[in-house]
């Protein structure tokens, strides 16, 4: 029901300082959430319930996919208790860059108010086409909810695009929704015919973001119009930010209206989180972010050794850093010089490792040098200083 979740007073020892190839990405989330759902049919609403929240994210990257899994837990003194743990592989296309598919599944054990204990199972694959600045969408998905000992089965179809402008991202999307789950549309406000075999949805989602270095403000617009079987409709507006107070620490916050998900066997309900989370490892770049051009060359200079030059072709809403053995792993910012982030380092005779992040995303080699890897999925170039 609630992705972003973790308790509130949940502490997590997080050790700095690993070096700068750091291990898989590890997420841990610790937090609050106000959960308020509609009556039977939407006649009343019942009273916010209060509820603590505990997450843990992990990811692991590899040459040729990468597997995401997490977990959460929401508990409150009513029925709202539930948990729900996701698992997917994403793999890019080695004959096409720009080609990427999604592959996952996800399962959950809940209690609704007004629709009986529970669980939900959902299966999902999402084909990916992605450019520098724009890209696009299709997939599906197949979810199983059973309640109260009789199973409901859903069925969705989405396709959408999204694109860039300088700090601003934006998206738009449409889905169809299938699904006989009629306790659960009937419990979240829908008008909803009782003996129909099946129920229609359609929505229709726009998204924007505003990125700069780490932090991020995202709001979202959802409007659902019922298509056979019922006349459910609304709206859903949301609103969320991050803010990365440091490598490893980052505030979360988000308040909104989630609609009904008959996929995943959710009722509708108003959710305002919010949360700490502290990670151990990278942050990847989001998918809509391709990973910034660096190149390193060396610059003669008087006497022994040369200048490292190192320049990143990435947007200037970026956060880039680069860092090797000359620096002890400790991060160098770049300096902005016209559309490329730039710097010059003095580097003595001998060999060294350099390696370059964007919004402390995982350290990678520049493209021009040979690339060596470590036991913890990062990397570094290679250089010789003669």
């Amino acid at each position: 029901m609630i992705r972003r979740a973790a308790l509130g007073a949940f502490v997590v020892l997080a050790t700095r300082g690993l070096s700068a190839q750091t291990l898989p990405e590890l997420r841990f989330e610790g937090g609050y959430a106000s959960v308020r759902q509609p009556g039977f049919n939407g006649q009343d609403t019942v009273p916010a319930v209060d509820a603590a929240l505990l997450a843990i994210y992990w990811r692991k990257p590899t040459d040729r996919w990468t597997l995401y899994s997490s977990g959460n837990l929401t508990y409150a003194r009513d029925s709202l208790a539930a948990a729900q743990a996701v698992a997917a592989v994403v793999f890019p296309w080695l004959t096409n860059e720009h080609l990427r598919t999604d592959v996952g599944a996800t399962g959950a054990t809940f209690s609704l108010r007004s629709a009986g204990r529970g669980g939900n199972g959902t299966g999902f694959i999402r084909q990916h086409y992605v450019r520098d600045a724009w890209g696009a969408w299709g997939g599906t998905a197949v979810g199983l909810t059973v309640r109260d000992g009789r199973r409901r089965r859903s069925y969705s179809g989405d396709i959408g695009g999204w694109t860039r402008w300088r700090f601003l991202f934006a998206s738009a999307s449409v889905s169809r929704q299938n699904s006989d789950d009629f306790p659960l549309l009937f419990a979240s406000g829908g008008t909803i015919a009782p003996f129909a075999l099946s129920y229609e949805l359609e929505d229709w989602q726009f998204a924007m973001q505003a990125r700069r270095g780490p932090h991020e403000l995202s709001a979202s617009w959802t409007d659902r119009r019922g298509i056979a079987g019922t006349d459910d409709g609304g709206e859903g507006l949301s609103l969320s930010g991050v803010l990365q107070l440091s490598d490893d620490i980052a505030f979360l916050a988000s308040a909104g209206r989630q609609l009904s998900d008959p996929l995943r066997g959710l009722p509708q309900a108003d959710i305002i989180t919010a949360s700490v989370r502290v990670s151990i490892g990278p942050k990847p770049l989001p998918v809509m972010q391709r990973v910034a051009i660096a190149e390193a060359l060396l610059a003669p200079r008087e006497g022994e050794g040369a200048t490292l030059v190192v320049r990143v072709q990435a947007h200037d809403t970026l956060a880039v850093e680069v860092a090797g053995d000359f620096s002890d792993w400790r991060p160098v910012p770049l300096v902005r010089e016209g559309s490329a982030w730039v710097a010059r380092i003095p580097l003595p005779p001998g060999k060294h490792h350099v390696g370059v992040r964007a919004n402390l995303g995982p350290w990678r080699a520049p493209r021009n040098l040979a690339r060596v890897r470590d036991d913890f999925g990062g990397e570094s170039g290679l250089i010789v200083v003669p």
